[in-house]
Formats: structure tokens, sequence, C-alpha cells
């Protein structure tokens, strides 16, 4: 397909190898496609254009090629593993349930060791948090009463058409 002085790698365009990179890190098509302001189906077809340039057994074969043709190492974490989860040999593990009062930490977001970079998934205060519990026991507490008050209605009214 090629001449045999260039090995295919050298044929690839920028935006299959930036894909490639990233495909690397483990993004997957619509990370890609978010970062680099195309669709997703453009993010496949170059993947697969450059899968196809290779002869790669998949997107991430491919991609290793690529990381190790420009002289760099490919990560330890497997394709299916979250990006945002440490290694746990990097990571000591931090027992969290021995520590008093653990779970309003965590729930309040106030627990040590959260996300080492990136973003955090939820995107409130501490405060929206905490309004948002109180507002939830709110409704809690007022759908019971509703509820208490209704089967103490339908009782009495059982009661008194006996």
């Amino acid at each position: 397909m090629f001449g045999c002085m260039t090995p295919p790698i050298e044929h690839l365009t920028e935006p299959q190898r930036a894909c490639l990179r990233l495909v690397a890190s483990h993004h997957n098509s619509k990370e890609i496609a978010g970062l680099l302001g195309v669709s997703p189906s453009a993010v496949d077809k170059r993947i697969e254009r450059a899968v196809q340039m290779l002869d790669a057994r998949s997107r991430f074969a491919a991609a290793r090629m690529l990381v190790e043709h420009e002289g760099g190492t490919t990560s330890d974490r497997l394709p299916w593993e979250p990006i945002d989860v440490p290694n746990t040999a990097d990571v000591a593990p931090i027992p969290l349930s021995n520590e008093p009062w653990w779970l309003a930490r965590r729930l309040l977001g106030l627990s040590p060791g959260g996300r080492q970079g990136g973003r955090m998934r939820n995107h409130l205060t501490k405060l929206q948090r905490l309004g948002m519990m109180v507002a939830l026991t709110l409704f809690v507490a007022v759908s019971s009463m509703v509820v208490l008050n209704m089967a103490l209605t339908l009782s009495s009214l059982i009661a008194h058409y006996r």
C-alpha cells in the first residue's frame, strides 16, 4: 500500500494522531470529540482509518503503536478502567470508615483524598450540597406527614361509615 521506505505510521494525518494519542490516554470517542471540537462519528472515522493504515488489531493497539513510535510510554491502566481513579499501587488506601463522621464528611465533600486533577463529577459547592440535603429532608418529612394525615382521614371515614 505504501512505499517500502516509509512505515505506514508516517502517513497518519495529524487529526488521526491526535485521536490515537487520546485513545492511548483512555478517552472514549465522545470525550475525544468534545476535546477536539468534532463529532464522535468523525473521531470514529479517523480512528478506524488509522487502524486500517497501521493494520492494527484494535484502536488501542494502533494507539500503542503511535505512542511507542513517538517515544512515549503507555499507561499501566487497562482501557476499560476509569481515568480518574488513581492506580492502587500509587496511592495508599485511606480507611475513611474508621474516621468519625466519615459518611457525613463524604456527603458534604469534606473527605480527604478527593480527585487528584481533573474535574469533579459534582459541580455543586458544599453549601449547595448541604442545602440539597436539607431540602430533601424537609420534603421527606412533609411527604410523611401528608401520608399519615391521609391514613388518619381514611381510617376515620371507614370508622364513621361502619
